[in-house]
């Protein structure tokens, strides 16, 4: 019995360590998600045309990403986001109202080899 207790304590605690380490990795990936497309932006000097912005999560994809209404693209809401967690950049421009893709955005952009300077 006493064996049983131990290994199933183990066994809880090896379980607490994996979701805190999953967790921990998954808020860090966000934070240089975050970091490389605020960069971005700051670099090729759009940050201050961002009429709102909203950080989302994609569950999907599983990273973190960033929603922008610019303000001289009206109707238009960009999704951009990161290729990698280090590397790589993608705007993509949508419809606000309908949600299809608008292929010849202002700001779209697709550079896998975007890095921070």
């Amino acid at each position: 019995m006493k064996t049983f207790l131990k290994v199933f304590g183990l066994l809880v605690i090896s379980l607490i360590l994996a979701i805190a380490f999953f967790l921990g990795l998954r808020t860090y990936q966000g934070h240089k998600n975050l970091e490389l497309v605020d960069h971005y932006l700051k670099e090729e000097h759009l940050t201050d045309k961002v009429k709102s912005e909203k950080t989302l999560y994609s569950a999907k994809k599983g990273l973190y990403y960033k929603q922008i209404k610019f303000k001289d693209d009206k109707g238009v809401v960009y999704d951009v986001q990161p290729v990698s967690t280090y590397k790589g950049i993608v705007v993509q421009g949508f419809d606000s109202e309908t949600k299809k893709e608008v292929r010849d955005a202002k700001h779209n952009k697709f550079d896998e080899k975007y890095k921070m300077k």
